[in-house]
This record gives C-alpha cells, structure tokens and sequence, in this order.
C-alpha cells in the first residue's frame, strides 16, 4: 500500500468500505487499487492489487502478496533478506535490515518514479525483533552488527570482542575466496588452449546434435567449436584438433585446461595428453571460474546465437547453425582484451574481410534452374540464410516448407526480409507450410555430401587428408541438393571404423572465406542412383551426348568437404519417436460432422459400407414414431484405422446411436460387460512362447451390430441416408447399435452364448477368457469387445475354430497377432516374444506436447513424496486426469512405470502444478525408453516364482504403506502391482505381511487360470520377501497381541504355506525385484532391477 497515486498503473477506484487499521485504532481510507513495478537493481517485482491509501505515512508491502506475484521466495534472518526465484533458483534480490526495525527495498519504479512521503524510494517490511543479546544469543551476527547492536540496545558489552574470531562461524559462514587477476600472460599462440562442452541441448539440431565443444586460444582468443551427438566424442574431435594446429600453424599445443568433466578425465584423453607432452590443468570442483575463458566464451556464443534467432525468429532446429554463426563474427570482431583487435587479426596477420557479410536469417533466394523438371518452373526459391558454406564458395540456404538446407554459389539476398518472421497470412518457419510455386518437386531426389567423424586419428601417412577435413565449417552439415529425379551421384563412404564428425566453420586455416572456391571436375548433372549404406562407390559423369562415363575420382574425394548424412526426416526421427516420420503419411485429420466428411469419397464411400452392413443385418425396421415414447438421436462418428507403423489402413464410418438420452428401465436395464484382465493376455502370450504355439488375431466386423434387443428402442434415420419414401418413419431398433447404453452386454452375450456350442467354457478365473479341451489339445480364445485372440497347441483345430466362427459372424481373420490393445507383438527367430507400446507412447508423449523433451534415466527421483495440501491446484485438472490414465495403460508392458504412476494417480481429484511436474518427469523418462519393452522367452521352466515388497509408512499424509509384487512364470513376468495398503500399517513387519498375503492371494490366482489351462505346476510356488520378521510370521506358529488385528491375512498365508501350496523365502534387498515397484530408486538400483524383470529394447 502506497499514499502516492502517481507511481500505481492500471488504476481503478476501490470498491468497498475497507479501511486499513493502524497501530492507535485509526481506520484509514483506501481510494484506489492499481499495479506497479519496483525496479530494483538486479531485478523488477511486479506487484499487484496496490491499495492506494492518501494518509498512510510510509509505503508499505505484503510479502505474501509479493511471493505470490513473482513466484518466489522470501527468506530472512535477523539480519538479511534474500528474494529467490522458485524456477530458476536465482537469488534476485538480497537486501539488510535498516537501523530501525523494518527491512528497506530501495527501488526504482518502472515507468513513474515512486516517491514516497518520506521522499526517500523504500519499501519497508515488517520484521520481529529479538531482545536477545551477545554473539551466539543473536545467532552468530558479524563483530560489526554485534557491536551497533549492543549500543542500541544499551547493553554494555564485558570485553572489546571485535578481534574475536568463532570456529562456529566459520564452519557456517565460510564462502569462496575471491579470485585475483593472473599475472601470468601467453606470448604464442596455441600456449594454452581452453576447452569446454556445451549442452545437452533441449532440441536436437537438424543432424541430430547435441552439445558442441569449444577450443579457446588464450593468446588470440580465436575460438572453435565442434558438434557432438554424444559426449564421448571429444576425445576424437581433440585428437583431429592437435594434428590440424600442428600442421596448419606449425606449433604445439603446450597445455590445455578444461574442467573435470569425464569426457577430458578418461583414461584414453590422459594418455594421449602424456604421450604429447600437453600439460593438463584441470578446474577444482564447482570452481567453474579457473576455466572462465571457456566459459565466458560459451556465454558469449549463446547469447549471440540467441539474438540471431530471436530476430530471424527461426525454429530451435537450427540452434548450431546460429552458433557456428556466431563464431565466425565473434573471431572477426574487435576484441578489448587484445587492444581491440579481432581474434582472426592476431591469429592470421591480416583483417577479416566483411564485404560480403549478409544479415543472418534474411531472405535469400538460390538458383535452382538446373534441377526443375521443367522449363516453366521458377528458377529461383525463397530460402533463409543460415551461413557461410567454408571450402565452397557458396552460403547456406534452409528451405522452411521442406525443412532442408541448400548450398549455393548463385543467390541474390534480400536483407530487409525475414521470411519466419510472423506475418498476417503466413506461417513460422517451424510449421509445415504449404508448398510454394518453385519448390522441389516431390520426386526430386534429395543429395547428401556425408562426414567423416574418425574415432582414431593415424600418427602418419593420412595426416594431411584428416587436416584437409579439418579446415571444413562446421556449419556445412546437412546440406541437401534438389536434383532431377534423372540424374545420378555416388560418393565415397567413410570405412566403417569411421563416424560423422563435423568441423566447424571457424577452421580456416590462412584464407578468407569469400575467396575460397572448389572447382569440382566432373559435371553436376546427376542421375537417380542415391547411395544408402556405407560401401564404397564411384563417382559417375554425364556427357553431353547423353552417355555415362563412369571414372574413378578418389583422388578428388580427399579434397571435397565432408558433411554429415542425417537428414531433417531422417530414419533416425522414426528411431526416436515416430510421430515425426508417421506424420508425412497419416496427416489425414477425422472429420467432426457429417457435413465435413461428406466432402470426401473416402469417407462417403465408408458412410455407404457402414449404412450397407447395418441394412444386411436387419438392425432396425422403419415404423410411425410412437406415442409417448422418447426417440433418440444418432451420429456418424469416423475414425481412421492404422497398421502398427501408423500408416492408414482403412477410413472407418460409424453410426452411433445417442444412448446418453435413453430412460433406465425403460429402454435399457443392464450394461455391464466383462474385459479381459492385462496379466490373462500376459499369460496367454508367455505360454505361446513357451510352446511354440501361433498367436491368431481375429476382428468381428460390426459387433455391436449381432447383439439382439429385448428393450424397445426407437431412433432417429441417419443423417443423410433417410428413407425418401418414409421420410416421417423412425427405426425401432432390432439389433443393437453402437452407443446404446446395453450394447456391449448384449453383442458379449451373444457371442459367448454360442461358444459353448463349438465346446469352449469360461475360465472361472477371467470371464473373458474361454478354453477348449481335446485330448491332450488345448484352445484358448481371449474376448475384447469385438478383438479376438486365439492359439493353441493344435494349428488345425484353431483353422477349424475360425472357419466355425465366420460362419455365424462377420469374421476377419487379421492372421498372426501383431497389434492388439496398443500392443505391439514382435517374433524373434529364437522364438522369444517382444511385447511394447512404443506408437501408443509416442502418440502419449505428442497429446502432451512434450515431442523435443529432454529424457530422464529414471521416472521419479528416490523419496518422491507429496503433501496433500502441497502446492498450487492447476486451473484445469482434466489436463492431468487425462495424461495420468493414459499412462496407466501404458504398465500393460512397463512395470518399470508403475510406482511413479500409481504415486501421481493418488492426486486425480485435486492435482497441483508439483504433481504435474511428477508427471512430465514420468512422460520424458517415457521419451528416452519409448521402444522399451517385456521380452518373453521360449524357455519350457513353468515354475512360480513371486517377489514381495513394501515401503512402510510411505504416504506422508495417511501414514499408509505401500506394497508392490512381481509373479513370474519361469523367466517372464506375467503380473505386477504397485498399490497403496488400504489401512495404517504399526511396524514394517506388519507392512510387509500385508504385502505378501496381497501377492500370496495373486499368485492363488495365477494357480487358478492356469488350472484352467490344463496347466499343472508340479512345484509350490515361491515367494520371496526380506523381512525376515515377516517370514518367521508366515512360516512358525508364533501369534503375539501386537498382530492380531492381522488375523485373516495371517491365517491366509500361513494356511497356504502350511499346505505346501506356498513355500517363502528370504531375499535380500540388494536383489529383491519388487522394491522398484515400492519407491523411486536411483539409476543403478532401478536398471539393475528393469534387466531383472525382462525390459529393453528389441535386439
């Protein structure tokens, strides 16, 4: 609150009768409210919802309030105060308490000077003040507080005590030591040289880097960087770097500082340091000021890659071009550490030339005339500029609608245009636009110029090849040329002990490159043969006449500047997720009304099948509407289905009754109808694999559609297929119909009614599951809705199944299992089975918007706990309901997820920006493991082995523990549960008692189905656990006052193991499974206990 009006924006009169109560009583009057900006130096609080209060004599401000505006902290002592962002942890403010009793802000208002009464720019807080005296009474304040304290307090002191020095002090005020200007100076180039790497970065760049590394040379302050895709690479890239300083400049590099990051501490880097004679300084921990060249200098090339960006408004795709960018104008540019001179002047002797400088991210237009495929075509195209193309002659042009790079010798640029910028009618650079007049044709073939990246640099003989790719720019990656679908090109390939290693555009050796040039010889028409592998090709040439000649140019091929082979819509986007490579081929969007659709024959013609089938099956007759009855509506819904790839298989219509109107009672009764339980398909597939038996998939086409009514049921006529012979007629319903409230019950009941007559019974353990025996054959048929799954150990007898089937309903036999319930089943040639959910994962992770996210080794950190009270409600929790159900589909084959689910489903009905944060950790640990999936393997062990486990008293609200179990049948895990206990568990004994009757009840189960199966297990299950006080609990008859509340679960698990049908085991925890299914776990522990459980990627 503030008595001047002039320093509030956004003023509005206040309504009410609030006064504000002072010390004495006295009400004072608010007049206005408005908003302001204190402007502090390092930082600027908003602050909102000012009262603006005529008589009040000094500015006062609500901490509260100013937290809850800036999203901060407020953290004081008796003597400071400190302002902390909560986002970035930053300290933005730090202040001290004044002479009085009040903490004072000195500000500077945003845009009207804020003068208070005092006339004096000061907020004040109110701080409690302590009556306390001598050093560790005040808790430890300096001599120099002390003492002013003292004497304020009319305290006198016993002795003089400002020579005192406290131990206690020390140990808790201890800071860094201030760090001195060195005096010691380089003389030569390449003295010393500073290294460091930069990154992870949040978005790859087009090739698929990174992080980059930085050499810094002291003496000139020319820089240099290198991309990297993995940090392990530095130690080749510093290897080509020493033999191109020795070869170009004549010199060696004497010592080298880095920090003691891994990359510059392993074995291999040291050895190779030794070997030179380099002297290593390496930073002190968290002493990141020792190696301040490096590291202003990376500071330096962000910022400016930033601000290049920033202007161009350019996507994040492209964040290494702007930095290779950056640094080619950083070394041109004058410098006040070296007198002003540029860090290319000191190295080279000559000035830089900056003629031919163009404004980075400008429109820039290619010549393309050569590669049109027709005469009519525009010869030029609208592109960005990116950079300078060093050992060409040429600039690099990014193409936005393609998304590609171009290189280039004839453009014209235009500097006053930034073609991604926004502007009213057209798109960013980072969404596909549409396809402009000129652009390269779709059947153009796209030309890469590959890389090498050497992992081991020769001590002779191919020296001066590795300093000729050295000298290329690393801003020459990725460069794409449009070319007649008629021409060809081969290039020489790396070996394979070689990978893509980049140069930057920093390593020009002596010349300037605007006067560089490459005269290729051979002709740039090229024919369609585009190499794919890694072999070695030979160059081809057309003549004139039309003829090929093919010559060998290897002699040239060292010559020619090498550039990586990754591209935008690489193979390696499909690696990584899919969504990015399924999108060029599924970028169909489904209509939302029957008038969109009716624009497309796809969807008409599917409108038509649908409307067909419905009529075939004599799903309703056509009556006068009825008195007194309601009638419901109906609506198309459409859908398009897709194979497992993501590519479109079939345009899907469907007419959907409107069952949201019908009365119960009236028109329906019963709606329930049983789903197959995820451990029973587990099961099924772990036995197919065991015994070699063929997984069948089968879809019943319209399945709703056989289901028989025994409500009357009235509808509306489709829309746009109404009888124009009855227009006024209804359709009483026959048959059911997809969206009435009894359909799935009654199509369920028709199914099943009629497999008993083919010899199937219901398994007594899952509903859904159905089983034939013949003999010693056996059939087992799993039912989802209208998905079928079907196997045996009788190939015959299952074709026999399905012949029987079709004739009754409308069967389509999909033929071997590969895609059910988002599962993806893939058959190795050992006969191991592969269960994932990665297009399932990857479509989660793009409905989240979390497509570039970073990944996490683990889903949740170790003792990841939430109060139930514990921060901020988000505004729309559906968001968060949404993404958390969806992950709990994805356990199906991700045990590895179920704690961190189970523990953020726990706050579905009130969720807060803290719990969401739980979840995006969950979806970018999901990113980095999106092909991970349950191998299960061919192996004939059938034994139960279960692990128990609990973490007791874990929830810090309720004090409930949590118990998680894993059953395995023989190696491959079958079911899995992570659950909070549903009362207080006293001790951990009696957690982890409850645990292993939860699992022991399981595993009964699992008997059960199995039995089911004709499937004997000839072993008692066995359990492991390890408590041993729980063990003693279930294995000798001791019963003691403090579990007797455990009565039912002790007489179940001890029954159990009593009868032999149970045997317990003490595991220890280093090697107890379950305990990834109790707690987050760090990244050893949980690998460790994610191989144990069958997860990986498929080999």
């Amino acid at each position: 609150m503030t008595a001047d009006l002039n320093s509030l924006q956004n003023i509005s009169s206040y309504e009410g009768n609030d006064k504000i109560t002072i010390g004495n009583g006295e009400g004072l009057q608010i007049k206005h409210i408005g908003s302001t900006c204190l402007k502090t130096l390092p930082h600027s609080l908003i602050l909102r919802n000012v009262l603006h209060v005529p008589t009040i004599v000094v500015s006062l401000l609500s901490v509260k309030q100013m937290c809850k505006d800036n999203y901060c902290w407020f953290i004081c002592d008796d003597t400071n105060f400190y302002v902390q962002d909560k986002v970035t942890k930053a300290v933005i403010y730090h202040g001290r308490s004044s002479d009085g009793e009040l903490f004072q802000i000195p500000i500077k208002m945003f845009s009207k000077t804020f003068v208070s009464p005092a006339q004096k720019s000061t907020a004040l807080l109110g701080q409690k003040v302590k009556s306390t005296v001598w050093h560790q009474r005040l808790g430890h304040p300096s001599n120099e507080v002390l003492s002013v304290m003292l004497q304020q307090s009319n305290i006198v002191s016993a002795s003089d005590d400002s020579q005192h020095v406290c131990s206690y002090c020390i140990s808790g005020k201890m800071s860094r030591q201030p760090f001195l200007d060195r005096k010691e100076q380089c003389s030569i180039p390449f003295q010393k040289v500073h290294s460091d790497l930069w990154g992870p970065s949040p978005t790859k760049s087009v090739e698929g880097f990174r992080y980059y590394v930085s050499f810094v040379d002291e003496f000139t302050r020319h820089v240099w960087i290198f991309p990297l895709i993995n940090k392990s690479e530095v130690f080749g890239i510093f290897q080509n770097f020493y033999h191109f300083v020795y070869t170009q400049f004549d010199v060696k590099i004497k010592c080298l500082q880095t920090d003691g990051g891994g990359e510059f501490s392993s074995k291999q880097f040291q050895g190779f340091l030794q070997t030179k004679g380099i002297f290593h300084m390496v930073s002190c921990p968290y002493t990141p000021q020792q190696n301040g060249i490096a590291e202003r200098k990376h500071r330096h090339i962000i910022e400016t890659a930033i601000t290049l960006m920033t202007t161009a408004q350019l996507p994040q795709t492209l964040w290494f071009h702007a930095c290779a960018h950056s640094v080619f104008l950083i070394n041109r540019m004058p410098c006040r550490t070296l007198g002003m001179k540029s860090p290319y002047q000191l190295l080279f002797g000559v000035k830089p030339h900056l003629q031919h400088l163009k404004i980075f991210g400008t429109a820039v237009y290619p010549y393309i005339r050569p590669y049109n495929n027709n005469k009519l075509q525009p010869r030029a195209l609208l592109c960005v500029f990116v950079g300078y193309a060093l050992g060409y002659k040429g600039v690099i042009c990014y193409h936005a609608q393609t998304q590609k790079l171009l290189l280039s010798r004839h453009v014209v640029h235009d500097e006053s245009v930034f073609p991604c910028k926004s502007k009213s009618g057209m798109t960013k650079c980072t969404i596909q636009a549409e396809s402009q007049p000129g652009a390269p044709s779709s059947n153009s073939i796209v030309v890469t110029i590959p890389v090498q990246h050497t992992q081991s640099v020769p001590e002779s003989g191919s020296l001066a090849h590795n300093s000729l790719n050295m000298a290329n720019s690393s801003s020459e990656h990725n460069f794409v040329q449009e070319v007649d679908s008629s021409s060809s090109l081969t290039v020489s390939q790396p070996s394979e002990t070689t990978h893509s290693l980049p140069v930057t555009a920093s390593m020009l050796p002596v010349l300037d490159p605007a006067q560089l040039e490459v005269h290729l010889p051979f002709d740039t028409s090229l024919s369609s043969e585009l190499p794919t592998d890694h072999s070695v090709h030979r160059m081809s040439t057309r003549l004139q006449t039309g003829s090929i000649q093919r010559k060998d140019y290897s002699s040239y091929i060292a010559t020619l500047p090498q550039l990586t082979t990754l591209q935008i819509d690489d193979q390696d986007s499909y690696a990584v997720g899919g969504f990015s490579f399924v999108s060029q081929y599924s970028d169909v969007a489904e209509p939302t009304s029957f008038k969109s659709a009716a624009t497309s024959t796809h969807w008409q013609k599917a409108m038509q099948e649908e409307f067909d089938a419905l009529k075939s099956q004599g799903t309703w007759i056509l009556v006068p509407p009825p008195n007194h009855r309601s009638i419901i509506g109906s609506k198309w819904v459409y859908k398009l289905k897709k194979n497992p790839d993501g590519l479109i298989s079939r345009y899907k219509a469907r007419l959907v009754a409107q069952g949201f109107t019908q009365e119960h009672g009236l028109d329906y009764f019963e709606t329930f109808s049983p789903v197959v339980r995820h451990t029973t398909v587990r099961m099924i597939i772990s036995l197919a694999a065991s015994y070699k038996w063929e997984l069948r998939q089968l879809d019943v086409k319209n399945a709703f559609l056989h289901g028989d009514l025994e409500e009357e049921v009235y509808m509306k006529q489709p829309q746009g297929f109404v009888d124009s012979s009855k227009p006024g007629h209804v359709c009483k319903l026959v048959k059911s119909l997809y969206g009435l409230k009894q359909a799935p019950r009654a199509w369920n009941a028709k199914f099943t009614g009629y497999l008993p007559a083919l010899g199937f019974q219901m398994s007594q353990a899952d509903t859904s599951l159905f089983i034939k025996h013949d003999g010693t054959d056996v059939i087992a048929l799993l039912l989802y809705v209208d998905d079928i799954i079907l196997t045996g150990s009788n190939a015959s007898m299952v074709q026999s199944v399905i012949q029987e089937l079709s004739d009754v309903f409308d069967l389509k036999d999909m033929g071997k299992l590969s895609y059910f319930l988002g599962l993806q089943i893939e058959y190795k040639t050992n006969g191991d089975i592969f269960l994932n959910q990665s297009k399932y994962a990857t479509d989660l992770i793009h409905k989240a918007g979390m497509d570039s996210c970073k990944p996490t080794a683990t889903p949740c950190k170790p003792q990841t706990q939430f109060l139930a009270s514990e921060g901020t409600p988000l505004d729309d929790p559906s968001v968060y309901r949404s993404l958390v159900g969806a992950l709990q589909y994805l356990t199906f084959t991700r045990p590895d997820l179920s704690y961190a689910v189970n523990l953020a489903c726990q706050y579905m009905t009130n969720p807060t920006h803290e719990q969401l944060g739980l979840v995006k950790r969950i979806l970018r640990y999901v990113q980095g493991t999106i092909h991970c999936g349950l191998t299960y393997s061919s192996s004939s062990d059938h034994s139960i082995t279960a692990f128990s486990d609990s973490d007791w008293a874990a929830d810090p609200t309720t004090r409930r523990s949590v118990t998680g179990f894993v059953v395995f049948m023989g190696l491959n895990p079958i079911s899995w549960q992570s659950k909070k206990q549903s009362s207080v568990s006293r001790s951990s004994t009696e957690a982890e008692y409850k645990a292993l009757a939860h699992c022991a009840a399981d595993i009964a189960w699992v008997k059960l189905l199995l039995k089911d199966l004709h499937q004997f297990v000839l072993e008692p299950p066995l359990l492991h656990c390890d408590n041993l006080s729980a063990l003693a609990l279930s294995s000798n008859p001791v019963f003691h006052t403090r579990i007797k509340h455990l009565d039912t679960d002790f007489h179940f698990v001890r029954e159990k193991v009593q009868r032999k049908d149970l045997q317990v085991q003490y595991i220890s925890t280093e090697h107890q499974i379950a305990d990834i299914l109790t707690k987050g776990l760090h990244g050893p522990a949980f690998f460790r206990h994610c191989c144990n459980l069958k997860l990986g990627k498929p080999s």
